[in-house]
């Protein structure tokens, strides 16, 4: 069974494996720890760590509500970009592309990179650690 891909993880442009290019993934960031924010918000947070243009943050910001990762409020003269998706949400499809893709959905591998241990999982240590997630965090 095939798994449906929302709208913005169908980008072909800059990043195939996420479709988010990285300065989309940092204005997200910024948005995301906002919780709202205008294009200046957004400039002056990434200024700081970077050379970048005014318009450069506001076309990218455009392209994201286009791509439904924000939403746009045009109530007032500065537009107010809000998150249109959690952002757990989206890391989560992210890592599951990356997996799927470039794992070819070695899960072990994955989880074995992100516990930064010195080898990979063997499909029973997975099963152990998924049993033993599940009964520690159920509820």
């Amino acid at each position: 069974m095939e798994r449906i891909q929302p709208k913005w993880l169908k980008s072909t442009k800059g990043a195939p494996f996420t479709g988010i290019g990285s300065l989309e993934a940092d204005i997200l960031a910024v948005v995301w720890t906002h919780g709202s924010a205008t294009v200046r918000d957004v400039y002056e947070t990434l200024r700081r760590q970077r050379t970048i243009a005014y318009t450069t943050v506001m076309t990218v910001m455009n392209n994201l509500v286009k791509k439904s990762l924000l939403t746009q409020d045009r109530a007032n003269i500065a537009y107010v970009y809000t998150p249109a998706i959690p952002g757990r949400e989206v890391a989560h499809t992210v890592l599951d592309s990356v997996v799927q893709r470039l794992l070819y959905d070695q899960k072990n591998f994955a989880v074995s990179h992100l516990l930064d241990l010195d080898r990979d999982l063997t499909p029973e240590e997975m099963q152990e650690l998924r049993t033993w997630v599940r009964g520690r965090f159920s509820a």
